[in-house]
Order: structure tokens, then C-alpha cells, then sequence
């Protein structure tokens, strides 16, 4: 997640779209006075050493802490770390709670979206610790909190906020939209093509990720009801 001063946006970062990627590549083009959130170890690593900049102004206040201690500054607190402002996929809610309405009116809201059938194939590939995963049928059905997941950064009480969404299949592209002049966009443009992070994991081919989908088809109702954005404006598909 991104809040930006000095362009005037805000990045709400949803899982399993290139937000990574992306906010790795806005790295370069941010200053010293921009919320941050953080990246993996080797990231904010790389990030540091090309763009001298990395997660910063994130840490809770101590008289924001007494005010409102949350569950999440307790598991903060229970790992030894200071509790932080904002976790990498926090709610369009929380942001706006902190910024204030008229501050969070005059920030343009950016996202990434994603075919909701196959946000769930890359999620269910997503598996850096290397377990052996269940068949895709069982894994989706204990992980059904998954679907819709990303309204926590499209919505507010139900409402979309996003003024400005990037679509993960046409990404390169549609980084044209963003509020940024010529120079910064080829420079962002230019981190992207050559950065993609998280990526690797995903090594089925389509015939059998299809035949994965048939097998839970279950999930499409679901789908239907909670991912209206991807599906009413968006026009996605299940991919068979």
C-alpha cells in the first residue's frame, strides 16, 4: 500500500494481482514524505539498494496506539515489532479512517483487478513454504473466504472507491492511466517489464488448471455474488 503526497494517490494493494510488482516499480518515483508499506526481506533489500527508499512512515503513533489497539498491533506486539500504521493489504476503510474524509477526497484510489477464477488458480500455485498442496476441489472449498477477498480494497460499506483500476491481464498497458507525467511513467514502465515478483510458482499448463475449475465448480455462485466489480463492470468470465 502506497499513499503518495506528492502525486496525490493512493495504492490499495490486493492479493494475487502484481501488486508487488507495481508497488516495487512506484518506488522509484516516491519521496521521503510517502507512506509505505512493507515488501519481503529480499525485496525491500532490492528496493533499498536501486531506489534508496523502503517501507517508511508506517510506524503507530504511541497515542494512536492507546486510542485504538487493535488485534493486529497485538500480534505486532507478540512478534516483538512495533505496531505499524498499515499492513501491505490493509482495507480502503482503514485508510480513509486515518486520512480523514476531505484528505481521502482530494488522493485519486488506484488497484489492480483480476479474473476472479483465475486469482483463486494463483493463489491456490501460491505456496512459498512448499507443503503439499490438497486437490484444487478441497483447497478451494477450505479457503471459500478467499473469494471476494479483494473488496476489502474495492469497496467501502459496499460502495466501489477505486478511480482508477489496472487490470492485471492488460497491466503494462494500463499503467498509462496513472497519474504520473511522461518520464515517470517510462521509468515505472521500464521497472515493470523487467520486474515481476511472486512469480514462478504457477507451472500447471491450462487444459489441467481448466479441468481444476470444473471440479469445483461450486464456486461459481460464490463468485457471481461477491466478485459483481470483476463481473458486472469488468466483464470476466469463467475461463472455459
Amino acid at each position: 500500500m502506497i499513499i503518495s503526497e506528492e502525486y496525490k494517490f493512493i495504492f490499495l494493494k490486493p492479493y494475487k494481482v502484481a501488486g508487488s510488482s507495481l508497488e516495487f516499480a512506484l518506488s522509484s518515483i516516491l519521496s521521503s514524505q510517502d507512506i509505505i508499506t512493507f515488501l519481503s526481506k529480499d525485496e525491500e533489500r532490492e528496493r533499498q539498494k536501486l531506489f534508496k527508499i523502503g517501507e517508511q512512515n508506517n510506524r503507530k503513533k504511541l497515542s494512536a496506539l492507546v486510542k485504538d489497539f487493535s488485534k493486529q498491533n497485538k500480534r505486532d506486539l507478540q512478534k516483538l515489532k512495533w505496531p505499524k500504521l498499515f499492513h501491505p493489504h490493509c482495507s480502503a476503510k482503514e485508510v480513509k479512517t486515518f486520512m480523514g474524509k476531505s484528505r481521502w477526497n482530494d488522493f485519486k484510489k488506484i488497484s489492480i483487478i483480476r479474473n476472479p477464477w483465475d486469482y483463486l488458480l494463483s493463489f491456490y500455485h501460491w505456496n512459498p513454504s512448499s507443503t503439499k498442496r490438497p486437490p484444487f476441489e478441497q483447497w478451494v472449498f477450505e479457503n471459500r473466504h478467499l473469494i471476494g477477498q479483494n473488496n476489502f480494497q474495492y469497496k467501502i460499506d459496499g460502495d466501489c472507491i477505486i478511480d482508477i483500476f489496472l487490470t492485471f491481464e492488460n497491466l503494462y498497458d494500463d499503467l498509462n492511466k496513472l497519474p504520473l507525467n511522461e518520464f515517470e511513467l517510462d521509468e515505472v514502465k521500464k521497472l515493470m517489464s523487467s520486474n515481476f515478483l511472486k512469480s514462478g510458482f504457477r507451472k500447471q499448463s491450462k487444459e489441467i488448471e481448466i479441468e481444476y475449475l470444473k471440479s469445483a465448480n461450486f464456486i461459481d455462485k460464490a463468485i457471481e455474488s461477491f466478485c459483481d466489480i470483476e463481473i458486472q463492470v469488468f466483464g470476466y468470465q469463467r475461463p472455459y
